[in-house]
């Protein structure tokens, strides 16, 4: 009897614990919000350029160029975050200037006026 009453208590533990394992991952991000203050954007075609090769960046998504704010925000599933180094180089290979690169775990508001 006294047997019976551990194995019962021992598997209630491990499914409260294998619940509570789940939860936690489920309580991940799985996106990363990045917004980049970009330099140097002043018409559409050069926009155009930008966004061509921040579509290249592994998972990318949801991008958006603000040319008046010159700020770029995009979205990535977390696992495929980029370096903050990998996504000047990318700028800067389109012939920009980053300036200013932040990353979220949800999206940004309205593209700031002064930063």
């Amino acid at each position: 009897m006294k047997n019976n009453i551990y194995y019962i208590l021992a598997t209630v533990l491990v499914m409260i614990s294998f619940g509570y394992s789940t939860a936690l991952a489920q309580d991940k991000p799985s996106k990363t919000y990045i917004q980049i203050r970009v330099d140097g954007l002043s018409c559409a075609f050069c926009a155009y350029g930008l966004e061509k090769k921040l579509k290249k960046v592994d998972g990318a998504s949801n991008l958006h160029i603000d040319l008046n704010a010159g700020i770029v925000t995009l979205e990535v599933p977390t696992d495929k975050k980029p370096t903050e180094e990998s996504l000047k180089k990318v700028v800067t290979d389109a012939g920009f200037t980053p300036r200013k690169i932040k990353f979220s775990e949800s999206p940004f508001k309205k593209a700031p006026k002064d930063d």
